[in-house]
C-alpha cells in the first residue's frame, strides 16, 4: 500500500508521553501484533490500512495505528481476549473476509445499511459521518448541480455509489437507472457517470488527473485528501454514515460485542479514545513513521459518536486529523 498521499501530507498520528499513558490505562491487555496473555486466545479483527486517524498500517514496522485500532484493542480487552490479530481488509474484500470466517469482526470504517444488515450483525454505532463531494478548485465546480453530465468517482465496495444514485434521483437530476453497469469500473446513468477505484489513493489521483470531476466518500476519509487546491461542495451531503462493528449473522460474538460497544459509549470510553488519537496527532513525534505534523493541529470540527451526538473533541469528521494547512 502506498502511504504517500497525492500532493498531500496528511496528519500522521504521533505518540506523546500523555498519549502513551492514556493508552496504557485504557488498553492493558492487547497489543499490536505481539503475543498476548496465554490461554485467552486472539480476537481477529479486519481493519483498514490506509485511513489516517482511523486505521493506518506503518509499512516499516507492520503495526497499525488509529482510533479503530484503539477501539479494537479495548473491545478485545473487555471481552477477555489475550490479544488482537489485525488483518488488512479493503472495501472490496471485507465482506468476504467476515463471511468466510477469516476475521471474527470488522472494525473498518464499515457503515450500517439495510442491505448489510441482511448479511451481518452490527453493534451500536461508534461513529457517525456523511458522504461528501470533493472537487479540484481548477474545475470551477461550485455546486452539486454542476456535476450533471460529469463523472463522479468512488471506491468500489463502499456505500457511496448507491447513495449517489439515490441522491441524483431524489433531486430530479437523473432517473436513477444505469444504462451500463460494471461491478468493478462503474456505471453510466442518463445524466452522469460513476467510476470506481480500488483505493482512496487511486481515487485521489484520478481527481488530480481529471479522470473524474469529483470524488465521493465519507467525510472522515475524504478530508484526508484535502488541501488548499481542493474544495468540499457545500450543497451536498448524504447522512448518516454510521460506523459499527460487524460480525457474522447469528454469531455468538454478536451480542457480546454489541453489549461492550454500548458500554463503551455509555462510560465515555469512545470519547477518551478519540481524545487519545487527537493528542497523538497534535503532539507530533511518531506513529512509527518518524514524522512530525507540520503546522498547527487542525482538529477543529466536532466528531460525532454513536448515534450522532457531537463530542467536545472536534475533528472535522475525521478523527485525528491535523489535516492540513499547507501541510
Amino acid at each position: 500500500m502506498d502511504h504517500s498521499v497525492t500532493r498531500r501530507n496528511a496528519c500522521r498520528l504521533a505518540i506523546s508521553a500523555t498519549g502513551a499513558a492514556l493508552a496504557a490505562m485504557l488498553l492493558p491487555a492487547c497489543s499490536n501484533g505481539n503475543s498476548g496473555m496465554p490461554g485467552k486466545g486472539k480476537l481477529s479483527v479486519g481493519v483498514r490500512s490506509d485511513i489516517v486517524g482511523f486505521s493506518e498500517r506503518n509499512p516499516n514496522n507492520g503495526k497499525y495505528y488509529g482510533f479503530e485500532i484503539d477501539l479494537a484493542n479495548e473491545l478485545a480487552n473487555r471481552l477477555g481476549y489475550g490479544d488482537c490479530s489485525f488483518i488488512t481488509v479493503t472495501p472490496e474484500t471485507r465482506e468476504e473476509m467476515l463471511s468466510s470466517g477469516k476475521v471474527d469482526c470488522l472494525i473498518a470504517c464499515y457503515s450500517i445499511s439495510d442491505e448489510r444488515k441482511k448479511l451481518f450483525d452490527f453493534s451500536p454505532a461508534y461513529y457517525t459521518d456523511s458522504v461528501i463531494l470533493v472537487v479540484e478548485n481548477t474545475s470551477l465546480i461550485q455546486s452539486f448541480s454542476q456535476l450533471e453530465g460529469g463523472t463522479i468517482g468512488t471506491v468500489a465496495g463502499t456505500n457511496a455509489a448507491p447513495q449517489l444514485a439515490a441522491k441524483f434521483l431524489e433531486l430530479g437530476l437523473s432517473d436513477g437507472i444505469p444504462r451500463q453497469q460494471d461491478a468493478e469500473s462503474g456505471s453510466i446513468y442518463d445524466t452522469w457517470h460513476l467510476s470506481q477505484y480500488a483505493s482512496y489513493a487511486e481515487l485521489s489521483q484520478a481527481l488530480e488527473a481529471g479522470d473524474v470531476d469529483a470524488m465521493a466518500t465519507d467525510g472522515a476519509i475524504a478530508k484526508t485528501y484535502l488541501d488548499g487546491e481542493r474544495t468540499v461542495l457545500p450543497d451536498f451531503g448524504i447522512n448518516p454514515q454510521r460506523y459499527a462493528v460487524a460480525t457474522k449473522k447469528g454469531s455468538e460474538l454478536s451480542p457480546k460485542i454489541a453489549a461492550e460497544v454500548r458500554s463503551m459509549l455509555k462510560d465515555k470510553t469512545v470519547d477518551k479514545l478519540i481524545k487519545f488519537v487527537r493528542l497523538r496527532c497534535c503532539a507530533g513525534g511518531g506513529n512509527g513513521h518518524g514524522r512530525r505534523v507540520r503546522g498547527a493541529c487542525r482538529c477543529r470540527n466536532r466528531l460525532r459518536i454513536g448515534d450522532g451526538t457531537p463530542t467536545r473533541l472536534d475533528a472535522n469528521a475525521s478523527i485525528a486529523r491535523g489535516i492540513r494547512s499547507g501541510i
